[in-house]
């Protein structure tokens, strides 16, 4: 993680990484959704995630798939994600070293039509202490990360992610008319990038989805990360099928003087 993307981090409360996956990595990960599709969970009316807000509203909820544990060889590419060489360094910059995932991979789909969901996020005023944004002596301490590997372009207009950058800093909770997405929308950035790219967020910035309107679909797997010694939900057994660089990331919640395994890279 270089300075400007310390930077970058520290002023908007998420990052954009170009060119993370290859061609072949992103077309592997699309052929195991297509052979998947089955599986796929589309919300329902009643668990809209839209808030009420008529700026927020689709047809049709997004789709929802567990991925990690899908059949071999459909199951590699979102394994490998997890652990991804490319990614470590940057969690270890904003975690720390000895991270772990905290919620479980998933894929979040969304095709023409799609409800956004309300924005949320756990800046001010009250400190969370799972979802938090602190800088002190040098460097960042971040509560949940999430980390969305993009596996169709987002383009402007689109939909899908939107941020309001600097949030996570903010001393005073943001009002429901911009939570709804009825005022201010200049203040809002949709987060835009190509297929192959990641977003890096704390869940402490207000973030949110917009409905999605491209023809093509929405395809992103997303993946919540924590500092070693925190935990959000219980800690999820360690499969057999995970190899040692993928363990580390999937132990329990325990410090890290406990010799607890840690990546570099």
């Amino acid at each position: 993680m270089n300075q400007e993307e310390r930077y970058l981090f520290d002023l908007n409360g998420y990052l954009v990484i170009e060119d993370v996956l290859t061609e072949g990595e992103v077309a592997l990960a699309n052929q195991a959704i297509d052979q998947n599709q089955n599986k796929m969970r589309i919300r329902p009316p009643d668990q809209k995630l839209d808030g009420g807000s008529a700026h927020l509203a689709g047809e049709h909820g997004r789709g929802e798939m567990s991925v990690l544990n899908l059949d071999s060889p459909w199951c590699d590419p979102f394994h490998h994600m997890l652990a991804h060489p490319k990614i470590v360094p940057y969690l270890n910059e904003i975690l720390g070293k000895g991270f772990r995932m905290d919620h479980q991979t998933f894929l979040l789909s969304m095709d023409k039509g799609a409800e956004g969901f309300i924005f949320h996020g756990s800046s001010g005023p009250g400190f969370d202490p799972n979802q938090y944004y602190i800088f002190r002596d040098g460097r960042m301490h971040n509560g949940l990360t999430v980390v969305i590997f993009q596996l169709t372009d987002i383009n402007p207009g689109d939909g899908g992610l939107v941020v309001i950058p600097g949030s996570h800093k903010s001393n005073i909770a943001c009002p429901d008319s911009i939570r709804r997405y009825e005022k201010h929308q200049d203040q809002i950035r949709q987060v835009s990038s190509k297929a192959g790219s990641v977003a890096i967020f704390t869940e402490a910035v207000t973030h949110g989805t917009l409905p999605w309107t491209a023809d093509h679909p929405r395809r992103s797997i997303l993946t919540r990360y924590t500092a070693g010694n925190l935990a959000y939900v219980p800690a999820y057994p360690v499969p057999e099928w995970a190899d040692e660089r993928q363990r580390s990331v999937m132990e329990p919640p325990y410090h890290s003087r406990l010799n607890r395994p840690f990546l570099d890279k």
